[in-house]
């Protein structure tokens, strides 16, 4: 066969995808990019062959015809009757009126709720609640509250300008709750000054990564993240308008549609590279036709004749030579060729396996505790909670550190390990920013999890590495946690303040399941 040579530049590959109707989230084309790295030992992630991507695409609309179910979570909120537990309501106040659009996110010194948003939904004819006020007073913490429960659409902007931290966390957090929210995101720069304060690199990491990890979380609950206010609020103006779910917008409407964000399609390139690499004994880099057919049959437990699979190779290349040998790109472009069905075989092929998390729950796979914390510090986990967890038959996960190259986004390994979990622990302790914890923990708080937290607060004049933080700094991350505090206790979720209380608490929900 001829090589192919083609290569997919990164930043174009999602808009490809886009134009055959496909929309993976921004995490899943990472996996992808990280995978194929990997498998081809090359340097670098910047490009998909044509082969990968033909991989890709054929997999990614197989599960999209197939209607590939997400596995539920086994960390819902039960009561020890089984019953599942109701989370507590409020009465709206009579003297506040409901409006359409809750307006959160980032607040001074950002102007974007006056200059663009509030005179947008003024001509829209569009009621809202704008939290942004010259004097804030105590009173209206419960105010704001009750606005966010009623309003129908959560219109959130996280704006460079600030640290966003709690509003990162409760868009994280309505996006696990199924609230209509409609998220627009300015990411922060290297270098840049947020309130008038440079920022270190080691912080820009932080920021950087809470929206990294918030975008995940939010992408697979299917929900589109939007970089532009003005298109955000049009979009606003038709989910209320047309009684939409965010979901329901597409490109039509200037959105970027996502879809089956669940879905871990990353390991079907490693299974494959696996068989590939298992056939080619010489280490040549290249297998035969009968090796193909042999690959096919171990993936597959299927036939697949050298005759069929020739007429496909001679479609391609004009050579269907029995001794015709193939490299593993090209392997993966016959791959992707049985995988559309053009020669019929596309049904046999399909029996491959599906994504890993949209199997059934394999009780083998099953964990009581999902550890979650800082990966820089995880003595915490190695000398108190695995202990004390193994000291009563407990059985747990930890945090995979990066194994996908993507610094905080969930590792499809972690997302399916939280999904087998009975309980998850997040311990935010007083040495870390914890950005992206805080961030995470809100979601599954949000989904109805079954979570307990440790949160300690960072100390004035603390310092991370070399970096001593700013008294804004420490206010912003503590003003965080605060609110994370409170939305857990809101849905009556135990929050302590050293971890071994937390472990206490963790060991005692699990022994009395």
């Amino acid at each position: 066969m001829g090589p192919i040579t083609h290569q997919l530049p990164a930043d174009k590959v999602q808009s490809l995808f886009n134009e055959m109707q496909l929309y993976p989230t921004r995490a899943q084309v990472s996996e992808m990019l990280h995978c194929a790295k990997e498998c081809a030992d090359r340097n670098t992630a910047s490009y998909l062959t044509f082969g990968e991507f033909c991989l890709f695409a054929t997999e990614l609309k197989r599960c999209y015809d197939k209607g590939i179910p997400r596995s539920n979570h086994l960390a819902r909120l039960l009561e020890r009757d089984g019953q599942e537990k109701k989370r507590q309501t409020r009465k709206m106040s009579k003297t506040l009126s409901k409006q359409e659009v809750f307006l959160g996110g980032s607040c001074n010194p950002t102007t974007w709720r006056h200059d663009i948003a509030i005179p947008l939904l003024k001509n829209l004819g569009i009621t809202y609640y704008n939290p942004q006020v010259a004097e804030w007073s105590a009173e209206l913490i419960e105010q704001e509250y009750l606005a966010k429960q009623s309003a129908t659409v959560l219109f959130y902007v996280i704006d460079r300008q600030t640290r966003n931290i709690v509003g990162m966390i409760e868009a994280a957090n309505f996006a696990g709750a199924r609230r209509k929210l409609v998220l627009v995101i300015d990411s922060y720069k290297p270098g840049q000054t947020v309130g008038g304060e440079l920022i270190s690199s080691d912080e820009y990491e932080e920021l950087n990564g809470g929206i990294l990890m918030l975008q995940d979380l939010v992408e697979r609950q299917g929900i589109p993240v939007f970089n532009n206010i003005p298109i955000a609020i049009n979009c606003t103006a038709k989910v209320l308008r047309e009684k939409l779910t965010v979901q329901d917008l597409t490109v039509t409407d200037m959105a970027q549609p996502v879809k089956m964000g669940h879905l871990q399609v990353g390991d079907k390139l490693i299974k494959l590279r696996q068989a590939f690499d298992a056939l080619d004994s010489s280490r040549s880099g290249q297998i035969s036709l009968t090796d193909v057919c042999m690959a096919y049959r171990l993936m597959t437990n299927r036939k697949l004749s050298v005759t069929e699979l020739r007429n496909i190779v001679s479609g391609q290349t004009g050579n269907g030579e029995s001794t015709t040998k193939v490299n593993f790109e090209e392997f993966c472009t016959i791959v992707a060729e049985l995988k559309g069905g053009s020669n019929g075989v596309a049904e046999k092929w399909t029996l491959c396996g599906r994504p890993l998390r949209a199997l059934p729950v394999n009780n083998t796979c099953l964990r009581d505790v999902f550890l979650a914390g800082d990966l820089a510090d995880y003595t915490w986990a190695l000398q108190l909670a695995i202990p004390f967890l193994k000291k009563n038959k407990l059985s747990y996960y930890t945090v995979n550190e990066n194994q996908t190259g993507q610094k905080h986004v969930l590792d499809p390994s972690d997302a399916a390990a939280i999904d087998s979990s009975f309980l998850l622990l997040f311990n935010i302790t007083s040495h870390t920013r914890a950005l992206s914890l805080m961030t995470m923990a809100a979601h599954y708080i949000g989904l109805g999890c079954n979570v307990v937290l440790c949160v300690q607060h960072i100390s004035e004049g603390s310092i991370f590495g070399t970096e001593k933080l700013s008294q804004d700094a420490v206010n912003d991350y503590n003003r965080g946690r605060v609110y994370l505090m409170d939305l857990a206790r809101r849905d009556r979720i135990p929050v302590f303040q050293t971890i071994q209380e937390a472990i206490d608490c963790v060991i005692e929900k699990c022994t009395s399941r």
